[in-house]
């Protein structure tokens, strides 16, 4: 009897251990993410299941305590109802790192014009990380500087391409030639568009039935670009430059630096800003200056021209970063009319990400 009472302790101990030791994992080691887009290609591809490490940069404790395991942000078989409660919040904090975020680096945040939920309860995003703390990032016809030096391009980066063919089926044939997964007719004159990489546009290019491959670039102001106001000038081909905050810098408030870092004083870093007349109140005290608690990234999909990234709305604040993107665990294939998936991409499949 009592062997079987030993038996049994053991094997409770075992139900409670199990859930306690996968949420421990999932919290400070590491969790595997679904790509729904394609804003990341050729480097990570819509189906494409990532393991994201999470204690490289130092793991990040839970900030909403009362939150339910396993789960996403709504309760199973609800979309729209909260599966954790902000009775209680805990501050930031984040173990010791084992390395810096590297420019370069694919990482995951959460999206931080996402209002309403907390931190650690917003939309994932993963993107390249291409400007740091302390970095003057500035794209000039499609080409980023940093610091006033270019960045050799990446090799899997794409852009967007306008197609002339003699043919009227251009997008299903590149499809199986190139895997080329983006791209339409536009015009009934076999006139095409299409996100390649400079490669894949170079095998275009040479085909037979094609008269003209063109990388086209935006040229004039569009309006949706961070920050706005007076740098409304700005589109996504032709950006900045912007200086990305770093922790401990001061910069001199007036209305132009406003215009870019007021969401990091009031959002990011919890203060109150008031403006009156041509003076500027933080926390209710007169400031000429601020200096910035926290470290921030700019970061870009390497599908340059489908990626809604720092472009559009600014700054990940360091708070916000999960962790970093670290090999594909697995792969789906898509079907050829993109409407569902036709199993495994064993190809993709365990391979590092770069």
């Amino acid at each position: 009897m009592q062997k079987n009472k030993n038996t049994y302790k053991r094997f409770i101990i075992w139900l409670l251990a199990l859930p306690l030791t996968a949420l421990f994992l999932q919290n400070f080691v590491g969790e595997t993410y679904f790509i729904p887009s394609s804003s990341m290609e050729d480097e990570l591809q819509s189906g494409d299941f990532v393991w994201v490490n999470k204690f490289v940069y130092g793991a990040r404790f839970p900030q909403t305590l009362l939150s339910l395991p396993f789960s996403k942000n709504t309760l199973p078989f609800s979309e729209t109802k909260p599966s954790y409660l902000t009775w209680i919040e805990l501050p930031y904090f984040r173990l010791p790192a084992f390395e810096q975020i590297k420019r370069n680096d694919i990482i995951v945040f959460n999206f931080p014009v996402e209002d309403g939920p907390p931190i650690d309860k917003k939309s994932n995003l993963v993107k390249r990380c291409i400007g740091l703390p302390g970095d003057t990032i500035e794209i000039n016809d499609k080409s980023v500087l940093i610091n006033k030096t270019a960045v050799a391009p990446l090799p899997k980066m794409k852009y967007s391409y306008e197609v002339f063919a003699t043919i009227d089926s251009l997008d299903t044939y590149l499809y199986k030639t190139l895997h080329v997964t983006e791209g339409e007719m536009i015009s009934s004159d076999n006139k095409y568009i299409f996100m390649m990489t400079e490669k894949e546009a170079d095998s275009v290019s040479k085909m037979s039935n094609i008269l003209l491959v063109k990388r086209l670039s935006v040229e004039f102001p569009t309006t949706d670009m961070f920050p706005g106001g007076k740098f409304s000038f700005w589109n996504k081909d032709n950006y900045g430059p912007l200086l990305i905050p770093k922790k401990g810098m001061s910069i001199h408030l007036n209305i132009d630096s406003l215009v870019i870092y007021a969401r990091i004083i009031t959002t990011y870093e919890k203060h109150s800003l008031n403006i009156q007349h041509d003076s500027v109140f933080i926390d209710g005290h007169y400031s000429t200056t601020y200096t910035f608690k926290m470290n921030y990234y700019f970061v870009l999909g390497d599908n340059r021209d489908n990626s809604d990234d720092s472009r559009f709305w600014g700054f990940v604040p360091e708070d916000y970063i999960i962790g970093k993107a670290s090999f594909i665990f697995f792969s789906l294939k898509q079907k050829s009319d993109k409407s569902g998936w036709k199993g495994i991409n064993w190809s993709r499949s365990f391979t590092s990400i770069r």
